[in-house]
């Protein structure tokens, strides 16, 4: 017998567990659950996500999501079979009660951290943000759980750890992530699925802020605190700028940054863990007015932040000592 399966997601790495499903003969997709097509890039152009265009190319049945998901698709997901699992990864909708039910044995979710740690939509941001400021040993993991109606808090099926890499952006980080999981994915869901793995509950203390998701405003630090953790002083951020976000509410929160040394290690992270997007930023004063620019890479160096590689809005990238002229 084959263990039916409805997956719902987004990304590559939803493909990527999508694939491992499909070449596995104990299971049969179903059908998949992804959002609607929606306009990419300056161009704005109409673009499928890689779940929708895979599940395409593979003839599964396929239902697009707008703004949330209906009640009404429940007759829809009927009359396209009944369904042992659901499994979720990298969706970014909330899922309604209803649909929590409506599979056989139990709604799966794949969440990339060690749980209860980084609940939330951007787990390895958080992660890599705060490597080596709280009780982060360097240690994360990927978990299997079954999803309830709070906020990546159901029971465990499994955890497989990883330990972090000092130079790793949140690609990497994603990417180790799941390559672990879907080395074991088959047999860990056919283990539960046949009692031989039980579910655990959480712990419910909970020693991570929500690893919310990010926007541009989270990533952003001011010129004028940058320069402060590029001097030579010791003076710490201490005022917070008009309109934070993440990052500044962060640098002047004293159980996180309890000195320079300690912000200049969460601004060094963030370079990392912001990469690719939203990315590390700043407002500069240039011979061409006002720009944004990008810290691509920096380090800590003698007490002091050190910046690496920037990009100046309009420019290419390059190395700071080469472009700090242009700043006035």
């Amino acid at each position: 017998m084959k263990y039916k399966i409805a997956i719902s997601g987004s990304t590559k790495n939803t493909v990527a567990m999508a694939k491992t499903i499909a070449s596995d003969s104990r299971f049969e997709i179903i059908f998949t659950l992804s959002p609607a097509p929606k306009l990419i890039g300056r161009k704005q152009i109409v673009t499928k996500n890689p779940l929708h265009v895979w599940s395409e190319e593979k003839e599964i049945k396929t239902f697009l999501i707008e703004k949330k998901i209906e009640k009404t698709l429940l007759s829809e997901f009927a009359k396209a079979g009944e369904i042992d699992f659901l499994l979720v990864v990298d969706f970014g909708y909330l899922i309604p009660k209803w649909l929590l039910k409506l599979p056989k044995i139990a709604p799966l979710n794949i969440h990339p951290s060690l749980l209860p740690k980084w609940r939330g939509s951007s787990p390895g941001q958080f992660c890599l943000l705060f490597q080596g400021l709280d009780e982060n040993d360097g240690q994360s993991a990927v978990t299997l759980m079954i999803m309830n109606e709070g906020l990546d808090q159901g029971p465990i099926i499994a955890q497989i750890p990883f330990k972090l890499q000092k130079n790793w952006t949140q690609t990497e980080y994603y990417q180790k992530a799941f390559s672990l999981i879907s080395e074991k994915l088959g047999d860990l869901i056919n283990d539960f699925a046949q009692g031989k793995i039980l579910a655990k509950e959480q712990t419910a203390k909970v020693s991570t802020i929500i690893a919310h998701r990010l926007n541009k405003e989270d990533s952003f630090i001011s010129w004028q605190n940058l320069e402060k953790l590029m001097g030579k002083n010791e003076e710490k951020i201490s005022l917070p700028i008009s309109g934070s976000a993440l990052l500044h509410d962060l640098l002047i929160d004293e159980e996180i940054c309890q000195n320079k040394l300690d912000q200049i290690k969460l601004v060094s992270n963030a370079c990392r863990a912001f990469y690719p997007w939203p990315n590390l930023w700043t407002i500069v004063q240039t011979n061409k007015g006002e720009k944004r620019m990008k810290i691509l890479a920096c380090h800590l160096e003698n007490d002091q932040l050190i910046l690496d590689e920037i990009q100046i809005e309009g420019k290419n990238s390059c190395s700071f000592n080469e472009c700090k002229n242009a700043l006035i």
